[in-house]
């Protein structure tokens, strides 16, 4: 496997607007992952059950949906800190998650490696979301957070986003590689993952779109497309399925909801 960048490698390379959120959380996670301790993770391959997960449930129901635990923003602030943990995941269970994603990253979004771990008793696949700039990243989310996926943003990792994945998958992780918009798509095609998401929300100013899988689909035929950010309803979610995406990540509006159970069951388009 070819030696992964450095740090200063990443940072110097990526595409990151002056004083904006995406700074602002990289300049965070930078300083926090470079004092950290993490052990080096041993080499296994990826289980899979992320991606099958949602291609069931994506057979089963017309769309799989990928619940995500977040209190925080850079944008809202704490916004859901009443939210009790297990009570959420229990409702993710129960309505029927494909899989669930975990904020990883502390600072700003209020999450940490440790609950991507807790989310482990509940059974279905997990996903380190975070800001992985470093190898470092990779080790915590395979050895602390043990998760079955993790989130790669091409705008972030650039030409480094196809070597991220390889050292992703030697660590048992299934790499989900997420793009902002359509010029990263090499990056994404490089790396061999089979999971792609778009994210609606622009890391630079917050505002959200309306991306559409076409694109997508034709640059990746046979990868999961997820779409990420700005469903705020069952209705989005239905829209994004009918648009041609397998899978929709869904995290504030969940998070706000006061039955994420029902909400997450009126996503389904059949069964």
């Amino acid at each position: 496997m070819s030696v992964l960048p450095s740090l200063h490698d990443v940072l110097r390379d990526a595409r990151l607007p002056a004083d904006s959120h995406l700074s602002r959380v990289v300049e965070s996670e930078a300083a926090r992952i470079t004092d950290a301790v993490i052990a080096p993770a041993t080499q296994r391959a990826p289980s899979g059950r992320f991606e099958r997960s949602l291609r069931d449930a994506k057979a089963a129901h017309g769309g799989a949906v990928i619940a995500e635990f977040k209190r925080a923003s850079p944008s809202l602030g704490m916004f859901a800190a009443g939210r009790d943990f297990d009570t959420q995941l229990q409702a993710y269970r129960d309505g029927g998650a494909a899989a669930v994603s975990i904020l990883a990253e502390p600072a700003l979004f209020r999450g940490s490696a440790d609950e991507v771990r807790a989310g482990q008793r509940y059974g279905m696949p997990r996903l380190y979301k975070g800001f992985v700039l470093d190898v470092r990243h990779l080790d915590e989310a395979a050895t602390i957070a043990q998760a079955d996926a993790v989130l790669l943003i091409a705008r972030m990792l650039g030409k480094h986003t196809a070597i991220f994945a390889d050292a992703a998958r030697a660590r048992g992780l299934e790499p989900l590689v997420e793009l902002h918009e359509l010029a990263e798509i090499p990056f994404a095609r490089d790396s061999g993952a089979a999971l792609i998401g778009i994210n609606a929300r622009d890391l630079a100013s917050f505002a959200i779109s309306t991306p559409t899988a076409a694109p997508l689909r034709d640059a990746f035929p046979d990868a999961v497309l997820i779409r990420e950010s700005g469903l705020a309803a069952p209705k989005d979610a239905h829209a994004a399925f009918a648009q041609g995406f397998d899978a929709a990540l869904i995290g504030e509006a969940l998070m706000r909801s006061d039955n994420p159970t029902a909400f997450l069951q009126e996503c389904k388009v059949r069964g």
